[in-house]
C-alpha cells in the first residue's frame, strides 16, 4: 500500500473501524449478551491504544507527536481518574439501593436503546457541567488543569483534575443512577466514552464527514483548545454535539490550529503531576486582576456618569459600554451598567434605547448566570446575544474564565 492510500484510509477508516467493534461491544455488554468483565476494560484499552497506535502512522501535527515532558503526568491522570470515575459508578449504584424509589428506569428496552438513554444523559450533565467550568472563575481553576495542555494528543482526553473530573461527571451520572440506569448499562458507556475522548483530543489526522456536526470530534473539538479563548467558547460536547447546537454553542468551522496555537495564554502549567494538583489552588496573576478588573468598572461607570452629567451623550455612552463588557460576568454589576445605558437613554431622549434597557436590566437578572457573550457592549441597538471582540485595554481587567 502506498503511502498515500494509507494516508487515506487512516483518515476515513479510523473512527469507523475503531468506534463501530467498541459500540457493539458496550451494546452486548448493556443487553447483558457478554459479562461487563472483562469486556469492558477491553473496550477501553483496546480502543484507546488503537487511537495511540493510529497517531503514530498518520499524526495531525507531527510536533504534538513530540514528548513536551507532559507524558508522565497525564498516565497518572488517566488512572487516576479512571479509578475515580469506576468508584463513583459504585458509590453511586450503592447508594441508589438505599432510595426507596423507583427511577421509572426502562428496563424492559433494548440494551441498544438504555445505553443510548444513559449516553445522553450523562453527555448532558458533561456538557451543562463544562460550561459551568467555563463561566467560573473558582471551577475554571479546576478545569484550566485539562486546557494546561500545549499538545493535543490521545491522552488529552483524561487529563483533568480529578476534583474536575468528578465535578463535570458527578452530576450526570448521579441522574442516571436515581433514575435507576442498570450499573452495566452505564459502565458500558463509560467504557465507550473513554475511547471518544481518545478521539477528541487524538493527534490523529481523521475525519468523519457530515457527523462532526453531530459527534465530538477533533476537527471540532481543537478549536475549543484554542490559546487564544474569546471566540474558542464553542464546542463543549464530549460524545455529542446536539447539546451545542441546541444551546447555541455549536461551531462547525474546522480550521487547522497547529503548535503553538493550544494551551493557556496567561499561564504555564507545571509539568509534575503533584504541581498540576496544587495549582488551581494557588495565587495567580490572573487572579490578583479581580480587584484591578472591580476598579476598572468602577472608574469606566464613573466617567460615563461624570460625562452624562456634562452633556457629552457620546462620551458617556462609550463609558458605559466599556464599563458593561467588565460587568458582564457579574449579576450586581451587569445590572448597573444596564440602569447606567437607561439613565443616558432618558437624558438623551432615546426611547428605544430605553424601552431596549427596560428589557435587558430584568434579563441581565438571568443571563449573566448562565452566559454572557465576550465583548457584548450592552446597549439596546447590539443584541443581546451577540459576542464582539473584547478591546485590547479592557483584557487585562477580565476575570481569570475562559
Amino acid at each position: 500500500m502506498s503511502a498515500a492510500l494509507r494516508q487515506v484510509v487512516i483518515r476515513y477508516g479510523s473512527y469507523p473501524v475503531v468506534m463501530l467493534p467498541a459500540a457493539v461491544a458496550a451494546v452486548a455488554v448493556a443487553s447483558s449478551a457478554l459479562p461487563a468483565w472483562p469486556a469492558l476494560a477491553l473496550i477501553a484499552s483496546v480502543g484507546v491504544t488503537a487511537v495511540a497506535l493510529l497517531e503514530r502512522l498518520s499524526p495531525y501535527e507531527p510536533e504534538w507527536q513530540r514528548d513536551h515532558g507532559d507524558l508522565n503526568a497525564d498516565v497518572v491522570h488517566g488512572v487516576v481518574n479512571f479509578g475515580l470515575l469506576a468508584l463513583a459508578g459504585v458509590l453511586l449504584h450503592a447508594l441508589r439501593q438505599f432510595l426507596p424509589i423507583d427511577g421509572g428506569w426502562p428496563h424492559q428496552w433494548p440494551g441498544a436503546m438504555q445505553l443510548l438513554l444513559a449516553g445522553l444523559i450523562v453527555d448532558a450533565g458533561l456538557y451543562t457541567m463544562h460550561r459551568l467550568s467555563h463561566r467560573y472563575a473558582w471551577a475554571w481553576r479546576l478545569h484550566a488543569v485539562h486546557h494546561g495542555a500545549e499538545r493535543l494528543y490521545w491522552l488529552n482526553g483524561e487529563r483533568r483534575h480529578p476534583l474536575s473530573a468528578l465535578l463535570m461527571a458527578g452530576p450526570g451520572l448521579a441522574v442516571a443512577v436515581l433514575l435507576g440506569a442498570p450499573s452495566h448499562v452505564l459502565s458500558a458507556w463509560l467504557a465507550l466514552l473513554s475511547v471518544q475522548l481518545a478521539f477528541q483530543h487524538a493527534n490523529l489526522d481523521y475525519r468523519v464527514g457530515p457527523l462532526r456536526r453531530w459527534l465530538g470530534v477533533a476537527e471540532v473539538h481543537r478549536w475549543h483548545h484554542k490559546r487564544e479563548y474569546e471566540n474558542a467558547q464553542v464546542n463543549f460536547g464530549e460524545f455529542f454535539m446536539i447539546w451545542d447546537r441546541l444551546c447555541g454553542t455549536y461551531l462547525g468551522r474546522p480550521e487547522a490550529l497547529r503548535a503553538g496555537d493550544v494551551g493557556l495564554r496567561e499561564e504555564k502549567l507545571p509539568l509534575d503531576y503533584r504541581g498540576q494538583l496544587t495549582w488551581p489552588f494557588r495565587q495567580h496573576a490572573r487572579h490578583r486582576e479581580t480587584a484591578a478588573g472591580i476598579l476598572a468598572f468602577a472608574q469606566h461607570l464613573s466617567a460615563g456618569y461624570s460625562a452624562l452629567y456634562a452633556g457629552d451623550l457620546k462620551g458617556a455612552y462609550a463609558a458605559f459600554e466599556r464599563a458593561h463588557v467588565l460587568a458582564q460576568t457579574h449579576t450586581i454589576r451587569h445590572v448597573c451598567s444596564h440602569i447606567a445605558f437607561l439613565r443616558w437613554a432618558i437624558s438623551a431622549r432615546d426611547w428605544r434605547e430605553a424601552a431596549g434597557q427596560l428589557v435587558r436590566i430584568p434579563a441581565s437578572l438571568l443571563f449573566t448566570w448562565l452566559w454572557m457573550p465576550r465583548g457584548n457592549t450592552g446597549g439596546a441597538r447590539v443584541g443581546a446575544l451577540r459576542s464582539m471582540p473584547v478591546a485590547d485595554e479592557l483584557r487585562p481587567f477580565l476575570e481569570p474564565y475562559r
